[in-house]
């Protein structure tokens, strides 16, 4: 867009039908866009980066094969992977407190890495730069948290960038209490992703926007509100004579959700009027639980469920997570994104391609990511099988796949090295040469004992904290 057209709600409308943005249904108007923009044209070297990843993306798309690349937390290493012969970076929110704020260059400066590479290389056309995907976690706030966000995201350089369902800072790493992730409702992770794309639009920037969401691993949720959430709220069949919060300990706890015979509100309706369900769902449709309930009691009076007895002490609901769940969420956010992303804690490729044919029944040719974190034996009885992977998950379509904690563990073992091992033998290399070998710096029960070590320290502050005073 030329510094003449800046201001132009037309000039904004004609880059919006370009390749790189056509896909994208925005909530607010061009005119609106140009309304909000500074009088100066706002021209950042991201974007020539931006476009880089854009095409990485669409090559490995119509070659049915899968980009791979792990984490990096300083020059050194985004060099090493660069001469090694990645083609992308992945800076995560786990690996440094800096990574996730944009206030400070991660790492130091990842993108010193740009000059440190004009020294080694002679032409232009022969610097190693690779793109920036980095970590906005749940964007740490409202829409102008998430702005100002994105802001800094684009003024540092980064090529793309990943906002997530999450609630900041209450995730268990245990699983104590029932309790893993907790999501926020599908329109309010809508308004995040949205307020993302406004401030892209805003800067003229072509970044990439990944919507990742933690709603297989789920647990709670914060909302009854938003109608596409009713499939996956949890309530109780039972009237108990308690609420969940009164209940003491884990397995107290888990006394109460097996007595309560938790379900969802139609998988109940359906279970205990059958001949009425048919009835319900049509008089229900576009209606959140509350709504619905409504309905169902009038349908049959003596019909119980109740979300608001298992709530836990902070006002969440149970929420029954699960491949389904992220298809939902995935689908809504593919109008606003332009990569979906259910982050998956373990590898299982029945669930990774459940989730692909859901999202691609719906939008063909949409940009998928994958990440893988662990959590293979470590007996060689599945390496064949891990061997497979990449062509796997690119068979699905998926287009990004990456190994979020391996670049800390890779630095540990001398990167270049590690990084080779990684590139050459995609995530058997990485189980090989760096996670297992990784083990046997620690007490060897597990190959990433440093992340679980992190995740202990999370739950004791947690329990620490307890509820408060």
């Amino acid at each position: 867009m030329s510094d003449d057209n800046w201001l132009s709600g037309s000039a904004i409308e004609g880059w919006w039908s370009s390749p790189s943005q056509r896909d994208i249904k925005r909530p607010y108007s061009a005119d609106t866009v140009a309304s909000l923009r500074d009088v100066f044209p706002e021209n950042h070297h991201s974007n020539a980066m931006a476009l880089k990843l854009r095409d990485i993306f669409a090559r490995v798309q119509r070659d049915k094969s899968v980009n791979l690349t792990t984490s990096v937390i300083d020059p050194v290493t985004a060099q090493v992977m660069a001469e090694a012969g990645f083609e992308t970076l992945y800076v995560s929110g786990g690996m440094s407190a800096n990574t996730d704020t944009a206030t400070d260059d991660p790492g130091p400066d990842l993108l010193l890495h740009s000059r440190t590479a004009r020294v080694n290389k002679t032409g232009k056309d022969d610097l190693p730069l690779l793109p920036i995907i980095a970590d906005a976690d749940s964007g740490h706030g409202q829409h102008t948290a998430i702005m100002k966000l994105v802001k800094l995201f684009v003024q540092s350089g980064v090529s793309g960038f990943h906002l997530d369902d999450l609630v900041s800072g209450v995730k268990r790493h245990d699983g104590k209490d029932g309790l893993s992730s907790v999501i926020v409702p599908t329109n309010e992770y809508l308004k995040r992703l949205a307020a993302a794309k406004l401030q892209l639009d805003i800067m003229g920037s072509e970044v990439v926007s990944i919507a990742r969401t933690d709603a297989e691993t789920a647990t709670h949720i914060t909302s009854t509100i938003d109608q596409r959430d009713r499939p996956f709220i949890l309530g109780a069949t039972v009237d108990m004579p308690h609420h969940y919060i009164h209940a003491e300990g884990n397995s107290g706890k888990d006394e109460w959700k097996r007595e309560a015979r938790l379900s969802t509100l139609d998988e109940a309706f359906k279970s205990s009027n059958p001949d009425l369900y048919e009835g319900f769902i049509s008089q229900t449709t576009g209606l959140n639980v509350s709504e619905a309930l409504a309905v169902a009691h009038k349908l049959a009076p003596t019909f119980y469920w109740n979300c608001e007895s298992p709530r836990t002490t902070e006002g969440w609901y149970a929420y029954k997570g699960g491949t389904e769940a992220a298809i939902s969420r995935a689908n809504a956010a593919a109008n606003i994104a332009d990569m979906v992303w259910a982050c998956a804690h373990s590898y299982k490729a029945e669930v990774a391609d459940r989730f692909s044919r859901g999202v691609q029944d719906v939008r063909p040719g949409k940009w998928m990511a994958y990440n893988i974190t662990g959590g293979f034996p470590d007996d060689g009885t599945a390496d064949e099988e891990i061997k497979g992977i990449p062509s796997t998950l690119a068979s699905m379509g998926y287009v990004w796949l990456f190994l979020p904690i391996g670049g800390l563990t890779a630095v540990g073992l001398g990167s270049k090295v590690a990084m080779r091992a990684i590139k050459d033998e995609g995530l058997y290399g990485y189980l090989s040469q760096v996670s297992r070998p990784a083990a046997h710096h620690a007490d060897g029960t597990s190959p990433e004992w440093w992340w679980k070590i992190m995740g202990k320290l999370a739950d004791d502050a947690a329990d620490a904290i307890g509820q408060g005073v």
